[in-house]
This record gives structure tokens, C-alpha cells and sequence, in this order.
């Protein structure tokens, strides 16, 4: 996928979450169906944080932190080849660090998605200038150059469609 179409597909999924964003009051943002599980605004917070990290992969790809030529895990190969994570539940350690903060203003992450947006713009235009074999190690996929951390942030995005949709049925069940 071409960086301008990974562009156009985020930009249209990101403008669906903030649409989204709309509908629910502070409360259901964030309530938390169990302990273990996290609210709608966690799953927003853990979107703009990794697409945050993301972006910053994207930046060591112009440096010479970079590494020349590394390769993809098997899982990095398969997920690039579907352009798309498997439809499953990844469940992230239960360490301190890895659950997002639950929001206390549904404004602050409307603004984040709105930055991200322009700052996914604002790359769009230099990937093409950043060599193919300059990678920045993903700790699952491998080896990623920087317009792959651009596709796994529409990636990603798409990937916690499934969530958000299945915190909204159990919100509207109460």
C-alpha cells in the first residue's frame, strides 16, 4: 500500500473515531467493564500513545540509530502480507506501563486525534526520501522500515475496531 493510500485510509478511520468520541458521555468513555479490562477512553489513550512511539520509529529511520537491512519475525512477514493483524485479542502484560491512563476529558484525546492526523500529513510527503533498508526494530514484527511504522499505524487503528466495538455492546447491555 502507497504511503498517499495508507494516508487516505487513516485519515477517513481517524475522522470515524472522532466522530465516535461524540456519542459517548465521560461516564461510558470510561467505565471499565472488569479489573482486567479497559474503558473506551483506555483504548483511545493506548492509540495515540503507540501511534506516538510509532512516529518516532518513523524519525529513527532518518538517523544512524537505524539498522541497515534487518528483517521482519514470521509473525511481522504474516501481518504485512495480510495488511492486517490477525482478528484476535492480544492482551499486553499486566505490568505497570502498559494500561493506558483513563481519560478524565474526552476534549484532550479529540485533540490528539486531530494532531495525529496532521502529523500523518505532515510525513506522508518524506517517506518516499527515507531509504527502504534503514529499520527501526518493532519488539513483535521485526525489523520495520518507516513507511511500514506508517502502515502498522492505520494498522493498528483498524486492529482495535474489534474492541471498540465490543466495549460499546457491553456498555449498551447496562
Amino acid at each position: 500500500m502507497s504511503p498517499n493510500v495508507i494516508l487516505e485510509k487513516f485519515e477517513s478511520l481517524a475522522t470515524y473515531y472522532i466522530e465516535e468520541l461524540k456519542k459517548y458521555s465521560l461516564e461510558q468513555f470510561r467505565e471499565k467493564p472488569s479489573e482486567d479490562e479497559w474503558s473506551l477512553g483506555q483504548m483511545y489513550n493506548h492509540l495515540l500513545v503507540a501511534s506516538n512511539m510509532q512516529l518516532h520509529a518513523i524519525e529513527k529511520c532518518t538517523t544512524d540509530s537505524a539498522a541497515i537491512a534487518g528483517k521482519k519475525t514470521d509473525m511481522g512477514e504474516k501481518v504485512y502480507s495480510a495488511g492486517a493483524f490477525p482478528p484476535i485479542q492480544i492482551k499486553l502484560p499486566n505490568r505497570p506501563g502498559y494500561a493506558p491512563e483513563n481519560p478524565t476529558d474526552k476534549e484532550i484525546i479529540n485533540q490528539g486525534l486531530l494532531q495525529l492526523i496532521e502529523k500523518m500529513k505532515e510525513i506522508e510527503p518524506k517517506l518516499p526520501l527515507i531509504p527502504n533498508n534503514y529499520k527501526v526494530k518493532h519488539p513483535g514484527l521485526g525489523h520495520l522500515s518507516a513507511v511500514e511504522w506508517y502502515q502498522l499505524i492505520f494498522m493498528h487503528f483498524s486492529h482495535h475496531l474489534r474492541q471498540k466495538e465490543r466495549l460499546e455492546q457491553i456498555l449498551s447491555l447496562k
